[in-house]
């Protein structure tokens, strides 16, 4: 073999050698690299903890005035009952509220008539299908709270401060009475079921004790105001024990509540 023969082949098995080379470094490498992604997305599942409902400054607020029930190392139970007007017409209300994960749990009953409500199944009842006039009911006793200000963010509602300590529009330039911050929160995209009615509502939250006052929103084009007239304790957890519903200055419902009782795990 000539001396030029032997160079061609020398050539030829390096080369051989180099690309055998970089395949191995290259299944080497993405070996490596799958074996850390599934390291990285396994310690992200054991690092999961507890909800967290301290995200939105406005929140925290309100929550810390309620009291101890939204600690993200405890799970609460509250039990309301009370007498629910609607035109006249009064009847007896249980609400049961159980917070979850990712908001809470309502169970309702309304005289005879027993409804539930979450943030992914909507309103339910116990026998038949809820009509809107129920889901309507449930809507308001669910969600015009200060709870729900509170556990709203775990369901991916936005918070947006509108303003801040503002007063009555009548009010004179010596006025003195409360002021109030306006926050309003916006629900998430929903499927139909457990989309609500109001697809927002504004809390003014009373900047001296960091509870809100009132809620505001619009139900087909027409103004609905929630007024948080009176308050409830059970140990340090307080609760509003009068709440009215109204819309341009007529009374649509009214709730007084008897007892409330908190039991946190």
């Amino acid at each position: 073999m000539s001396r030029t023969s032997r160079t061609v082949l020398c050539c030829v098995a390096l080369l051989g050698i180099g690309a055998l080379t970089s395949v191995f470094l290259i299944a080497h490498a993405t070996s490596e690299r799958n074996a850390t992604v599934q390291s990285t997305t396994q310690v992200s599942v054991r690092k999961r903890g507890p909800r967290n409902v301290f995200l939105q400054p406005e929140a925290l607020r309100v929550a810390r005035q309620l009291g101890k029930r939204f600690s993200p190392a405890s799970s609460d139970t509250s039990v309301l009952v009370g007498i629910l007007a609607i035109s006249g017409a009064e009847q007896p209300l249980v609400v049961t509220r159980r917070q979850t994960d990712t908001g809470e749990q309502v169970e309702l009953l309304v005289g005879s008539r027993a409804l539930t409500w979450n943030e992914q199944d909507g309103t339910k009842a116990a026998t038949g299908l809820a009509g809107d006039t129920e889901r309507l009911l449930v809507e308001r006793l669910t969600l015009d709270s200060p709870d729900q200000f509170v556990v709203a963010q775990l369901r991916g509602a936005s918070y947006f401060t509108i303003a801040r300590n503002i007063r009555p529009t009548d009010a004179s330039d010596g006025y003195t009475g409360a002021l109030w911050d306006m926050v309003r929160v916006a629900e998430p995209q929903a499927k139909e079921s457990a989309r609500p009615f109001s697809p927002w509502r504004i809390y003014y939250l009373n900047v001296q004790s960091n509870l809100p006052d009132r809620v505001e929103y619009e139900l087909n084009g027409q103004p609905i105001t929630v007024e948080f007239l009176d308050w409830t304790k059970d140990g340090e957890e307080k609760t509003p024990s009068h709440v009215r519903w109204s819309s341009n200055g007529q009374t649509l419902m009214e709730l007084r509540a008897t007892s409330v009782s908190h039991n946190q795990q």
